[in-house]
C-alpha cells in the first residue's frame, strides 16, 4: 500500500486529479497549503493526497512524472508505505504488493550505497566476526559477520542503474563496493594480527556453482527490493556469503600464508568473487528489465546532487 502526498503549483490539482484516475485510483483528496521559502517570499501550493494500492501507486507517480509539465522545481511528490488503509477499496487490490514504484527503488538504493560512517564500521565490524569465524570455523561467528555486512543494494544497484541507465547510482553502487572489499579484507587482516594460524576454513564452491547460486540470489533479489513483502534479509545474507567470505579468507590468507592443503587455488576464489558479483548485477539487471521498472521516471533526478 502507499499513501502518495502530492505538492504543486496552484490550479494544478485537477489536472494531476485526471491522470490519478486514468491510473485506477478511486478518490484524491485535495487542499491548499502556504509555502514559505527562506528568502522570505511566499506561495500558495495545491496540496493532494492519495492512499491506494502498491501498484496503481506507481502506474500514477510514474505517469505522473513522465509529462512534459513535471519538474522538480514546482512540484514534490512524497510517498509512505502505511501499516493498514481502512477504506471502501477492495482490499485483495489494495494490498497488492508487487511492483513498488521505481522512483522508491532509486532512493533506497542510493540510501544503501552511500559509504557514510555507520556503513564503514558495520562492514569493518561484520568483517571481524567473520574473520574470527572461519579462522576457528565457528558457524555462529560467520552467520552474524555476514548479517553485519550490506553488499546486496550495491550489487543489484548496479544491475538496477545499468537498466534505468542511471549513471550516478551505478558510479557511487560501484564505489561502495570497492570501499566494502577493501574493509572486508582489512578485516581479515586484523583479526589474522591477533590470533594464530591455522586458518581452518577451507571450503569453496566451483566458479560453475557459485554462478549458479549468484543467478538465483540476483533474480530473487530483484523480485524481493521490487516488492512491499519481499523478504530483502535472508537473500541478503545469501548474496553476502556468495561474496563477503573470499575477501575476508585473502585477508588472513595474506598474514597466515595460504594453507598448503588448501583444495581450491586463490586464483580460483578471486576468479568466483569476480563472477558472482557480475553474475548477481547481471540477473539483477534482467529481473528489473522484466518488471519493467521506468528509467524515464528518474529524469527529475538528473543533474542533482543526490
Amino acid at each position: 500500500m502507499r499513501q502518495v502526498t502530492i505538492s504543486a503549483p496552484e490550479g494544478k490539482a485537477a489536472d494531476i486529479a485526471k491522470i490519478a484516475f486514468s491510473a485506477g485510483i478511486s478518490d484524491v483528496s485535495v487542499g491548499s497549503v502556504r509555502v514559505l521559502k527562506a528568502d522570505g517570499s511566499e506561495t500558495v501550493n495545491d496540496h493532494l493526497e492519495i492512499e491506494t494500492a502498491t501498484h496503481l501507486a506507481k502506474a500514477f507517480v510514474e505517469e505522473l512524472i513522465a509529462r512534459p509539465f513535471f519538474n522538480g522545481e514546482e512540484y514534490s511528490i512524497t510517498t509512505r508505505q502505511p501499516r493498514s488503509v481502512i477504506s471502501n477499496q477492495d482490499v485483495r487490490s489494495l494490498t497488492r504488493p508487487l511492483v513498488e514504484p521505481t522512483t522508491d527503488l532509486f532512493q533506497e538504493l542510493w540510501q544503501f550505497s552511500q559509504v557514510t560512517f555507520g556503513f564503514i564500521g558495520r562492514i569493518y565490524l561484520g568483517a571481524l566476526l567473520l574473520a574470527f569465524g572461519i579462522i576457528e570455523y565457528q558457524l555462529l561467528f560467520i552467520i552474524a559477520g555476514l548479517l553485519f555486512i550490506p553488499l546486496l543494494p550495491m550489487m543489484v544497484g548496479i544491475g538496477f542503474s545499468l537498466w534505468t541507465r542511471q549513471w550516478q547510482l551505478l558510479g557511487q553502487c560501484v564505489f561502495g563496493l570497492v570501499v566494502a572489499l577493501a574493509l572486508l579484507l582489512a578485516g581479515g587482516v586484523t583479526v589474522a594480527w591477533l590470533t594464530d594460524p591455522p586458518l581452518q576454513y577451507l571450503e569453496s564452491n566451483s566458479i560453475l556453482v557459485g554462478v549458479l547460486i549468484s543467478m538465483v540470489v540476483g533474480v530473487a533479489a530483484g523480485l524481493a527490493t521490487a516488492d512491499d513483502v519481499g523478504r530483502r534479509e535472508m537473500i541478503g545474507l545469501a548474496a553476502t556469503a556468495q561474496v563477503a567470505i573470499i575477501p575476508v579468507w585473502f585477508g588472513v590468507c595474506l598474514v597466515f600464508g595460504f594453507p598448503a592443503a588448501n583444495p581450491t587455488p586463490p586464483k580460483q576464489r578471486a576468479l568466483s568473487l569476480l563472477a558472482n558479483i557480475a553474475t548477481i548485477a547481471i540477473a539483477s539487471f534482467l529481473t528489473y528489465a522484466a518488471l519493467r521498472m521506468r528509467g524515464d521516471v528518474l529524469r527529475v533526478f538528473k543533474g542533482r546532487k543526490h
